[in-house]
């Protein structure tokens, strides 16, 4: 069981790295046509409205249909599954094509409530291209439904890859539509881009042999069990959405780029969240899902602990990586064009205190997943509560003498705490939870990360006092060095101090070279 799991987030790893590879591709092409201005600010404002309920709906619709599909294509009743999976589908256009229609005429609205700080133009700029983008929803919606039934069962690599093609219609929109529609070309590209996320994974549907129909059995059992629990999902999921959404209402009371540079920040920090993370947290959930139809506790316990200690030996090296070289990172993927080195700055200060909670919204991920295979929807909601709370006390009392910065550090720290409270409370459903070994492993990656962090920054270092970092091809090379040189040192390290999970990935890597050479 552990070896397949570590050969499902393997398929699933690649496909995210290849989306995020496209992903800062997106962003650094948005930053050399559009640099850190209201432009951008309108942008990313509109672009969150949509967004949020994007982002909220769609992974809660993933959440809620991996178990429901589950029960019944454990027992290979397919035609029961098709028939649930269907009304989901059609219940969810009908439902965001009327959240759009709202949308688009309360534009204004939903504006001054997410950017109170901004002046009349950028509002009026921020309406209009909110306006574009909102009809992003219903495609979004209805492709995150085809993604939870792929991977109920069990088909992960084209719904990860996705979104990397959505990105890959953002970059063309810059190219070709940016010179003469402006930011407007940009907001155009975003809808098209979400409607061929949905069009990509609809002939894959032919793989698990889905038959759809138009029905709305809305008395039917599992569809009933669904709309019961997606309300307390959506709150659950909400969290970090609604954090990184306060972020950005705070933000639009301080300097003109600020939101923006927390953006640029943020997609920084989520590149190993996205990549690895996501791809560990795809992959056990069906797995999750199905240990607790079958009441087998003992194994989803162990499952969900082979994803924490999966999932802390990248984040928390990536942590430390990111801390120690922002500033050549955000001046090599951003700065360009409009982009200048104060932009460098103001995004690398966001990215330090973004990155202290990159591993703690990694076991947020993989926690919610266990507590919603289990049928608690309800503590996630407790937890986002106690996040929320926290990071406005905290931007509150941060903003002020931090900055941007202090809105970051509070984001983290809110992350963590939400995270402590779902891990000190899921004993209650995982009473075999022991979490012994996965402090151990902890420790020893936290010290192979701290030797990594020393490799990194001497590596960088020697070639900022030889060579003239103002040239791309020198820092280019200066990136890669250190993290080729902290990167090996870190598997070095790991491999000496024995982390379980490194011979885990080499079983299975060694074990797929036997297979290929039969």
């Amino acid at each position: 069981m552990k070896r397949s799991i570590v050969g499902a987030v393997g398929v699933v790893l690649v496909m995210n790295l290849v989306t995020k590879i496209l992903g800062f591709a997106r962003e650094s092409f948005i930053a050399w046509g559009f640099g850190s201005d209201f432009h951008t600010d309108a942008y990313f404002i509109a672009y969150t409205l949509p967004y949020f309920l994007q982002a909220i709906l769609g992974f809660a619709l993933v959440t809620a249909v991996v178990p429901v599909l589950t029960r019944y294509l454990v027992d290979e009743n397919y035609d029961e599954a098709w028939h649930v999976a269907s009304t989901i589908l059609n219940l969810t256009l009908v439902v965001l094509t009327l959240v759009t229609l709202l949308g688009i005429m309360g534009a204004t609205v939903l504006v001054k409530i997410t950017a109170p700080g901004f002046n009349p133009v950028s509002a009026r700029l921020a309406v209009t291209l909110t306006q574009i983008m909102f009809p992003s929803v219903v495609f979004m919606g209805v492709g995150m439904v085809i993604t939870g039934i792929l991977n109920a069962s069990y088909k992960f690599a084209v719904a990860a890859f996705a979104p990397g093609f959505s990105n890959l219609i953002i970059i063309f929109s810059v190219i070709f539509f940016s010179a003469h529609y402006g930011i407007t070309g940009l907001a155009v590209g975003t809808l098209l881009s979400f409607l061929g996320f949905l069009l990509l994974q609809v002939p894959f549907l032919k793989s698990v042999k889905f038959k759809y129909s138009f029905v709305f059995d809305i008395k039917h059992p599992a569809v009933r069990q669904l709309m019961v629990t997606i309300g307390p999902i959506i709150l659950g999921v909400a969290v970090n959405q609604i954090n990184l959404a306060l972020n950005r209402v705070f933000a639009s009371w301080l300097a003109e780029g600020s939101i923006s540079a927390l953006n640029y920040a943020m997609k920084l920090m989520n590149l190993p969240q996205g990549v690895f993370v996501a791809a560990v947290a795809s992959a056990i959930y069906p797995t999750l899902a199905a240990q607790a139809i079958k009441g087998d506790k003992k194994s989803l316990s162990d499952t969900m602990l082979r994803g924490l200690s999966m999932v802390s030996l990248i984040t928390i090296p990536a942590a430390v990586g990111l801390m120690v070289l922002r500033v050549p990172i955000v001046q090599l993927l951003f700065e360009q064009g409009a982009f200048d080195h104060k932009d460098t700055i103001a995004t690398a200060s966001g990215l330090l205190y973004y990155a202290l909670g990159l591993f703690p919204g990694a076991a947020y991920m993989v926690i919610t997943r266990a507590y919603y295979a289990v049928g608690d929807v309800r503590t996630p909601v407790v937890a986002g509560i106690v996040s929320v709370g926290v990071n406005v006390i905290l931007s509150v009392a941060l903003m002020g003498r931090m900055s941007h910065s202090g809105l970051a550090l509070a984001y983290s720290l809110a992350t963590a705490a939400g995270t402590w409270f779902l891990f000190i409370r899921l004993k209650q459903h995982l009473p075999s939870l022991k979490g012994r070994e996965l402090f151990v492993s902890f420790g020893k990656i936290c010290l192979a990360s701290g030797m990594m962090a020393i490799v990194a920054w001497l590596a960088a270092d020697f070639f900022s006092a030889r060579f003239d970092m103002g040239a791309k091809h020198n820092l280019a090379l200066a990136v890669m060095t250190a993290i080729s040189a902290g990167g090996l040192s870190y598997f070095i390290f790991v491999v000496l101090l024995k982390v379980e999970d490194v011979r885990l990935i080499w079983q299975t890597i060694t074990g797929k070279l036997k297979k290929n050479r039969v």
